[in-house]
């Protein structure tokens, strides 16, 4: 991923590479939270009336419900195929790939991307523990609910990744017109020698 070399052989950042892959895992992360999450809502809905029906009729309910799941899986993968690529253009405008990885510059971006990015996965994982400590889990207990349980720390990661996908594309934006401004100015001051 940041292991490139150009054709003169100096190693390189592919920049689009590592912002676009960064968007697409907090994508994948909320499109399987909010498939949990569903699963979850709907468990907790039917499972209080499964008692009263019949075992051959509940085997038939559980069928059902995996062959929906499956089906509302496949089409938010669908979703991600078609999103994807926007969310790539999004995050790193047009122009710009590999960029040298010996400019001090760059790799100051670069690095303060990194340091941005931790610092809001370990904010959001902290921030939502203090509410899934003090308003979810106590929801959930009392109501005697696995599935809501289950609810809540989806919720949790749907949360925490789109909110790391929207500094992602913020950072990831303002990083990408950075290193440009930075080349540029690299470029310019060779030009001037």
């Amino acid at each position: 991923m940041c292991g490139a070399r150009d054709d003169s052989g100096r190693a390189t950042f592919n920049i689009s590479r590592i912002f676009r892959q960064s968007a697409k895992v907090t994508l994948t992360i909320e499109i399987v939270s909010a498939v949990v999450m569903l699963g979850a809502i709907v468990a907790y809905l039917i499972g209080g009336s499964l008692g009263a029906i019949d075992p051959d009729l509940q085997v038939l309910l559980l069928l059902v419900g995996i062959i929906v799941t499956l089906l509302v899986f496949l089409a938010a993968f669908g979703a991600f195929v078609r999103l994807s690529g926007r969310i790539g253009d999004v995050v790193v405008g047009p122009g710009l790939d590999s960029v040298p990885r010996d400019t001090p510059r760059v790799k100051a971006v670069m690095y303060t991307y990194g340091i941005l990015v931790i610092l809001m996965v370990v904010t959001g994982i902290y921030s939502w523990y203090l509410v899934d400590k003090a308003i979810l889990t106590p929801w959930a207990a009392s109501l005697s609910s696995i599935s809501l349980r289950i609810f809540g720390l989806a919720l949790g990661a749907f949360v925490i990744s789109l909110l790391i996908q929207i500094v992602i594309a913020v950072v990831g934006r303002t990083a990408t017109r950075v290193v440009i401004e930075v080349l540029d100015m690299d470029d310019d001051s060779e030009f001037r020698e």
